[in-house]
């Protein structure tokens, strides 16, 4: 698969839109429906925060450099702030 790469400012817009179905999925009548999608939701957070973790423990261990080179893409640190990392 070939990997694609999102601008700043598209990534900016999928942040905002992903906010935006969040706010949409909370403001749902069904009360199973908004269980159903906090569970989702926490079940995708822990899918990709155990590799994340791992990934950090990699980068800090063998190439520690690299953390630096991280703090200066936009996407990188967005998604590590997401997922309570500091690069």
């Amino acid at each position: 698969m070939k990997p694609v790469y999102y601008n700043n400012i598209e990534f900016q817009e999928i942040l905002q839109k992903v906010e935006e179905l969040v706010q949409q999925a909370e403001q749902s009548p069904s009360e199973e429906t908004k269980a159903l999608i906090t569970s989702v939701m926490k079940y995708f957070d822990l899918m990709h925060r155990e590799p994340l973790a791992r990934l950090m423990h990699l980068i800090e261990s063998s190439h520690p450099e690299l953390k630096e080179k991280m703090k200066h893409d936009y996407t990188i640190k967005t998604l590590l702030s997401l997922y309570d990392f500091q690069p």
